[in-house]
């Protein structure tokens, strides 16, 4: 077994010590949900995930929402535009590098991430960012 210090550790100092439970290591929470096409944007499926997901003090992002959900959601459940920060990809900051931004600046409690694919090391690059910033990532994306 490596030592903190990198070296092998001896048995006889295993031996001695006490055993004391050291916190996991911070794992990344991202979901990934896979809806049909032409229904990524469903009303009704997302409004109990995005209500709850509102309940933080703290940022929830949408990054490239179907602009019919945003205007649909503000107008029909008032979200305070103080609490949700809409950010749109462009060629200087695609999707993904935003989603990672704003999954690891720990202001935000939770992001949505809009997508037409995922790969695996995106959704790693993900998770690593939600650990990072103690916040829960949302993939939505289309079959």
């Amino acid at each position: 077994m490596a030592s903190p210090r990198g070296g092998a550790e001896r048995p006889a100092a295993l031996a001695s010590r006490s055993v004391t439970k050291r916190p996991a290591e911070s794992v990344g929470n991202v979901t990934e949900i896979i809806l049909p096409e032409r229904q990524v944007e469903n009303f009704q499926l997302l409004l109990p995930m995005l209500t709850q997901l509102n309940q933080e003090q703290r940022w929830l992002a949408w990054i490239d929402p179907p602009q019919a959900l945003v205007s649909k959601w503000q107008t029909m459940h008032g979200i305070v535009a103080s609490e949700l920060l809409v950010l749109r990809s462009s060629e200087e900051y695609s999707a993904q590098d935003l989603a990672e931004r704003a999954l690891s600046a720990g202001t935000c409690h939770a992001v949505v991430l809009w997508t037409q694919k995922l790969g695996r090391q995106a959704f790693d690059a993900l998770q690593r960012a939600s650990a990072q910033g103690d916040s829960h990532g949302v993939v939505l994306r289309q079959r």
